[in-house]
């Protein structure tokens, strides 16, 4: 693995938010990890003590941390990855010119649509569920 960036400054959104993703579930993970470790009462003797500034570190940190790193790993590799990369630019690039984008008071119709036909739907079914449990009813 090299630490040379694939096709440096292409795609840098949808690549750095796979990386970030990555990144973010790895620190959930190690987070969760260690409030794990915390709850049960596991793996808090001290393994050793960082000279000059007397930090404990513990068996719970140290697995939490072994947890990170390869999260870490896996996005820096996934942003070079050549097929990946290549497809996320490729996304991005089209995303970026090809679609045409709505304006603003399009946005604010369509979604008026969308909100009113949700509601046309949910009076439908609810006035179809009162008939039939009113048939129900009549018949049983």
């Amino acid at each position: 693995m090299s630490f040379r960036l694939y096709k440096e400054g292409q795609g840098r959104w949808a690549r750095g938010s796979l990386a970030a993703l990555l990144v973010g579930v790895g620190l959930f993970a190690t987070v969760s990890m260690s409030q794990w470790f915390e709850g049960n009462a596991w793996g808090t003797d001290v393994l050793f003590t960082i000279p000059f500034v007397n930090w404990a570190i513990m068996t719970q940190s140290l697995l939490s941390v072994l947890v990170f790193v390869p999260f870490i790993l896996a996005g820096f590799w996934y942003y070079n990855q050549a097929r990946v990369s290549d497809f996320l630019i490729e996304t991005e690039s089209e995303l970026m010119n090809k679609v045409t984008w709505p304006t603003g008071p399009e946005t604010v119709k369509n979604s008026i649509v969308v909100v009113v036909t949700c509601i046309v739907i949910l009076c439908w079914i609810a006035f179809s569920d009162f008939v039939y449990a009113w048939v129900q009813e009549f018949v049983y």
